[in-house]
């Protein structure tokens, strides 16, 4: 990727910018932790056909940049996400439903993207986290949320239910009856109540949001790059197949890995009582 230096860095040194987007942002410190943010901010960041091609757009770029080691998701603004952009699914007459499927079949794809990337990406929720937004949240690995935040899901409002994992993947995250209770009541929750219910890893002072998030992904950076995606995409799988086929998967990731410069660095430097220095190789 073309990055653009930027030099009025904040508090983690230098930062580095590409500026091609319109409905989001992508910031990298050179620590490795790039910044997705979405950035339509009059709209609560709620993601219209621009936005959703253009996150696709970005998580392939990030996904081939092996600078980028995690990624933090936020919004601009006073909102996380709200979701669809209701709007735009309407128009004067309307969507026509093979349109519709379409633009879904798209969308589920962009949040297929943020979940299978052999990334960990981290949702820093900001504020209001509404329909699809909870959605966005729920495709990520990790979720910090500010005291500020708030979730919803108000589908029910408008005739309709939430369609693109707030049923299929929460239910393994929150349980049946939380699920069935944001659903069907389309009740508004604050940080700690959905904390409570699971989704939510940790709830910070709004001003420590970004910064416990980037913590948290220095973590994630200190094992090697490869087998932490792997961990990823193996423990991602398993939880759709029965416990059997959970090690068959386990057993071939681990003979993926064993061969790799990164395990054998890891071995040495294990022996050798030192910090192991991961290539990524």
């Amino acid at each position: 990727m073309e990055w653009k230096l930027n030099h009025s860095a904040g508090p983690r040194g230098y930062l580095v910018e590409k500026e091609e987007f319109e409905t989001i942002k992508i910031t990298m410190p050179v620590e490795g932790v790039a910044k997705l943010t979405l950035n339509r901010p009059d709209k609560l960041n709620a993601f219209n056909s621009a936005m959703i091609g253009e996150i696709r757009a970005a998580m392939w770029r990030l996904n081939y940049d092996d600078s980028v080691r995690v990624i933090v998701l936020t919004g601009e603004g006073r909102g996380f996400s709200a979701g669809r952009d209701v709007k735009e699914l309407q128009g004067e007459r309307g969507m026509p439903l093979p349109q519709y499927r379409a633009y879904v079949r798209a969308n589920h794809d962009m949040l297929d993207d943020l979940e299978s990337i052999e990334k960990p990406v981290i949702a820093a929720i900001n504020g209001v986290c509404a329909g699809g937004g909870i959605e966005l949240a729920a495709s990520c690995d990790f979720r910090f949320a500010s005291k500020q935040a708030t979730f919803l899901l108000p589908e029910i409002f408008i005739g309709v239910i939430p369609a693109s994992g707030a049923c299929s993947r929460m239910i393994q995250m929150i349980g049946i009856e939380n699920v069935k209770d944001l659903v069907m009541t389309g009740r508004t929750v604050d940080a700690d109540e959905i904390r409570s219910m699971g989704f939510v890893r940790r709830v910070v002072e709004h001003d420590q949001l970004e910064s416990e998030a980037f913590a948290f992904a220095k973590l994630l950076m200190k094992g090697a790059p490869q087998a932490v995606g792997i961990g990823k995409h193996v423990t991602n799988t398993c939880q759709n197949v029965d416990t059997e086929t959970g090690r068959v998967f386990e057993r071939l990731a681990q003979s993926s890995l064993v061969g790799t410069t990164d395990s054998t660095e890891g071995v040495r430097s294990f022996l050798e009582k030192r910090p192991p220095n991961f290539t990524g190789r």
